[in-house]
């Protein structure tokens, strides 16, 4: 079966100026003119995608993922979330991040989630601490995602050792559910992962400015693992188990207050 193929590739910036955002995607462009679709982190924007970048897209004829800010009426509250702009230079797509980070100033849960039917294939959007949930990646895959892209916001300052423990999470996710997945992070480890877990292209951290690329196999469809299936017998079987020793617990107290008497 002949699968499509997307060639992908992003850059490492953290909180960037609009003019260095453009440098790095010209930068990026000029090294791998054959991407059809450029990805850059979670939060690359304090607020809507700028007019500068969507007429990149327009002259470039490129798609692109970037994360900023869907703010709402009143603009008091926002949407953390992953804009997709087309060739055209309009916006294609959009997801909100469905599980912002607790205690942090990381927006609105997204009302809905959606897979982006795009001309490779159906895609799903993930931002960030979302990989962390089966209950989030459980639905795209069941909207039928061939692949994940995750942009995420790394902070350099968070140090290496939780850097390393992202990437873990990114491969798991590959793994379990037969897809590829694309993590692109703004201080690394972005990270091009099969649809086995194997990391194909990685770029390290800290690494501002870092490039990575590659291509992606769209799958026929993802699947969801098999504990998906085995979690609530498991669950029932435990909840019995405990019930049974309760129950085991009383009864011996009963009798020793009986022979007690």
């Amino acid at each position: 079966m002949a699968f499509e193929t997307l060639d992908v590739a992003g850059v490492q910036l953290e909180f960037p100026r609009t003019t260095e955002v453009i440098a790095a995607l010209n930068t990026l462009y000029d090294k791998y003119p054959q991407t059809d679709l450029f990805v850059l982190s979670e939060n690359t924007f304090p607020g809507a995608v700028p007019d500068s970048v969507k007429e990149w897209c327009r002259v470039h004829q490129k798609y692109l993922v970037a994360g900023g800010r869907d703010f709402t009426p009143g603009g008091n509250q926002y949407y953390n979330t992953a804009f997709v702009i087309g060739p055209k230079g309009d916006i294609v797509f959009q997801q909100a991040k469905s599980v912002p980070v607790q205690f942090f100033d990381d927006g609105l849960p997204a009302k809905e989630q959606r897979v982006w039917n795009s001309p490779w294939g159906k895609i799903g959007l993930g931002i960030c601490y979302d990989a962390s949930y089966r209950r989030v990646n459980d639905e795209l895959i069941r909207q039928g995602a061939q692949a994940l892209i995750f942009p995420t916001m790394d902070e350099v300052d968070w140090g290496a050792h939780e850097h390393r423990l992202g990437t873990l999470v990114a491969r798991m996710r590959a793994a379990e559910y037969g897809v590829p997945v694309f993590r692109l992070a703004s201080s690394g480890i972005s990270e091009l992962i099969d649809a086995g877990g194997r990391v194909l292209v990685s770029a390290d951290y800290p690494g501002q400015g870092e490039m990575i690329a590659g291509e992606i196999i769209l799958t026929a469809q993802g699947h969801l693992p098999p504990d998906h299936w085995l979690a609530p017998f498991c669950t029932g079987v435990t909840g019995l188990l405990v019930a049974w020793m309760a129950a085991e617990w009383l009864t011996a107290k009963f009798r020793r207050k009986t022979n007690n008497l």
